[in-house]
């Protein structure tokens, strides 16, 4: 297949809509190896925007290449824990045995070895990104091995699999982590109380942003919900910031790893009662493994009738798409991100107004934690009363601890 043949079906894929250009650029840069001037400007010509403007979405971002990459992009994570592992003497050892500066692409073309912020992986470093796909446990062993690899140019999918294996580390489950809901239950609880009971109880249960701000939600999810949508189509939107960047924190990879049903029913009863049709999930570009399982699971809601159209037999409709970060801290920032799933770069918007008045496509949005919504999930079942209530102005998820 030729480059622009790469490029139209990406674009096709995406409805050539501009809003999804992070995903576009994203999508032909794993199928192309960087963004050439060419693929710019044949992707500014697909979505109709100015070349420019799709530019300056791909200069932001430090996944984006505009510049050729190595084949093996290789990025060790660089924070306080991964140092404290020893990851500064084995990227030096890598570097050594592939005759190759940090920060520069080999004269062959074949890698790139440099640095990246926290990758959330901090309970099992040292931790790297190999064409942004995690690898934990990194040791002097497994740099030799890796070396040899990148030099045979086997593929990243004829790699060790243990390599690639991403562990939970729970050492206890309290309240949240050991809810015992079944998928659908919570669902089908907000359904039969409805709405405005859902929001009053939530409202009751006092559950508070567990992203860092401690906003209320029901009041967070009442101002949506009152607001007026604008334009030809109004709509509301709920969406969830998936994007912790902030060193040592990965509780939220947690959840969408192993409670992916209670973080997406938690986003269903958000926008049942705000009103909403549709709900986006911003997925840091750090968590790319993520997306293919987080797809499936999306898929198997929707075949058993809590995604899609009359959800469990009601009027109720809403649905989720994934949209993936490219590394920028500042979309952790609810208004950046917002500005990121448009497809524009991530820069923090002058306030107000508010996301819940004029976000998402200048319509009323909540942008929820991941933690925030799987809480809600046990509020809407058992109601403000539940254990769950009593810990939801702080916490409801146990700490844990490092491996």
């Amino acid at each position: 297949m030729s480059e622009i043949d790469v490029i139209d079906a990406v674009l096709d894929r995406h409805r050539r809509d501009g809003t999804r250009l992070m995903q576009i650029l994203r999508e032909t840069q794993e199928e192309l190896g960087w963004l050439s001037p060419a693929t710019l400007t044949a992707i500014a010509t697909g979505i109709g925007w100015p070349r420019a403007k799709v530019g300056g979405t791909a200069s932001f971002y430090s996944f984006f290449h505009k510049r050729p990459r190595g084949k093996y992009c290789v990025l060790w994570s660089d924070n306080i824990t991964d140092r404290m592992l020893g990851n500064a003497d084995l990227m030096d050892a890598m570097c050594k045995k592939l005759w190759l500066e940090p920060g520069r692409v080999s004269e062959d073309g074949l890698v790139s070895v440099n640095t990246t912020s926290c990758t959330g992986m901090c309970d099992q470093g040292p931790a790297l990104l190999v064409n942004y796909r995690a690898i934990t446990r990194m040791t002097q062993s497994r740099v030799g091995e890796m070396v040899g690899l990148i030099r045979s140019e086997t593929p990243l999918a004829d790699w060790p699999a243990e390599w690639f294996a991403v562990e939970d580390n729970i050492r206890r489950k309290d309240i949240l982590l050991d809810h015992g809901l079944a998928p659908g239950q919570a669902l089908a609880a907000a359904l039969k109380r409805g709405p405005e009971n859902t929001l009053a109880e939530v409202k009751d249960a006092k559950l508070r942003g567990r992203g860092g701000a401690g906003f209320s939600t029901g009041q967070k999810w009442e101002a949506c919900r009152t607001a007026a949508g604008s334009g030809d189509n109004p709509a509301h939107y709920v969406i969830c910031n998936a994007d912790e960047g902030e060193p040592g924190t990965f509780k939220d990879r947690v959840l969408l790893t192993s409670y992916t049903d209670l973080v997406f029913e938690g986003m269903s009863i958000a926008g049942l009662v705000v009103g909403a049709k549709k709900g986006l999930i911003y997925l840091r570009g750090e968590y790319r493994y993520l997306l293919e399982p987080l797809e499936s699971a999306l898929a198997a809601r929707r075949q058993a009738g809590l995604l899609g159209k009359s959800i469990l037999g009601t009027e109720f409709s809403f649905d989720i798409e994934i949209h993936l970060g490219a590394g920028a801290y500042i979309c952790g920032e609810e208004s950046a991100l917002i500005e990121s799933l448009e497809g524009k770069p991530g820069r923090p918007r002058i306030r107000p107004p508010f996301p819940v008045t004029r976000g998402y496509l200048d319509q009323p949005t909540t942008v929820n934690n991941v933690e925030t919504l799987a809480a809600a999930c046990l509020i809407a079942t058992h109601g403000s009363a539940c254990p769950a209530a009593a810990t939801a102005g702080g916490r409801a998820f146990t700490s844990i601890p490092m491996a």
